[in-house]
């Protein structure tokens, strides 16, 4: 068995253990069983993960696939289990390994629901439009929730629309569902949702949130002690960005109104950042511009192919159908 991948990756050389059930014979009692380990399967595709007991989890992991072939592991505290699982992942994909993991990866292998909904085809000819007007997906065509769903947030949106910046807030959630989300109605609640007014914003109160998988996408508010003063950020594939620009202090001479902030959500992979305006038209020049409206619909499509949203149940479809349909 080839044992380049781990070589580079600096994990021990691979057993082989595809007729196995068990690895307990590795590990015995005296052996530590909590680390990090790394499974190659029969496609060639490898798979990084943390334990507290590898031998447990080896098992588990075989009731699902019988097509692990190939496993290594590195001992370590459990306290360092998280930051070294990521340390791994964004190892494993800089040196291009098809890793299957979802978590921490930038781009996930293999079919995924999303596709289901949107072909990859039309994925592709989506990101390669200039401006991703096109946007497959009839905007007309409603979707239909429980009633209650809206009655749950009939309040907030009506609290939404008395705001003094509720027209300039809508122009941004149109602009970015238009340029950064693919096929909006027929991804919507199932992939990416938008939350009106959310509560539990401090300093920062927000009117509206987009979510996708378990992360924010696209977010606008107002300070709290001024309502007139509108604030937003939008999260982007950096490096999308490096394709238009040669570095972020190259982003920054072009929009010297920007802060750039790094993130770390879970779902966004190690090419993520968020970048902070204050007022409407700074984010207005953002989302209009080809670089920056491409990096953040790389990211959402990143995302969204992920995982369903967790946050459908925060949906405001009366907000939603106010962006599309105008």
């Amino acid at each position: 068995m080839p044992h380049e991948p781990v070589d580079e990756m600096g994990f021990p050389a691979l057993v082989s253990v595809s007729s196995l059930m068990s690895i307990a014979h590795l590990f015995g009692t005296s052996k530590k069983r909590c680390g990090i380990y790394f499974f190659v399967f029969k496609s060639g595709f490898f798979y990084i993960g943390q334990a507290v007991d590898v031998v447990r989890r080896f098992s588990q992991h075989r009731r699902i696939h019988d097509d692990i072939v190939g496993f290594s592991f590195i001992p370590m505290a459990k306290s360092r289990l998280d930051h070294e699982e990521k340390t791994m992942i964004f190892r494993a994909e800089s040196l291009g390994l098809k890793i299957t993991n979802v978590v921490h990866v930038a781009n996930i292998v293999g079919d995924t629901d999303f596709d289901l909904v949107v072909s990859v085809a039309k994925q592709d000819a989506w990101l390669c439009a200039p401006t991703r007007g096109g946007n497959s997906g009839s905007i007309n065509q409603k979707i239909t929730l429980p009633e209650i769903q809206k009655i749950r947030f009939t309040k907030n949106f009506s609290r939404f629309e008395k705001h003094p910046l509720s027209d300039r807030a809508l122009a941004l959630f149109k602009s970015y569902l238009w340029s950064c989300v693919p096929a909006p109605r027929h991804t919507e609640y199932s992939f990416w949702s938008v939350s009106c007014m959310p509560s539990g914003s401090g300093t920062w109160p927000r009117l509206l949130c987009v979510s996708a998988a378990v992360m924010e996408l696209f977010v606008v508010g107002w300070e709290k002690n001024n309502p007139n003063v509108l604030w937003s950020f939008i999260n982007v594939a950096e490096d999308v960005l490096f394709e238009y620009w040669s570095s972020l202090d190259e982003l920054l001479k072009a929009f010297p109104f920007i802060e750039i902030v790094r993130t770390g959500y879970r779902d966004a992979g190690q090419h993520q950042i968020s970048l902070q305006t204050y007022g409407g038209a700074p984010m207005e020049q953002l989302l209009t511009d080809p670089g920056i409206s491409k990096a953040a619909a790389v990211l959402a499509l990143r995302v969204m192919r992920k995982r369903a949203t967790i946050y459908g149940k925060y949906h405001c479809v009366e907000l939603a159908n106010r962006a599309l349909l105008g």
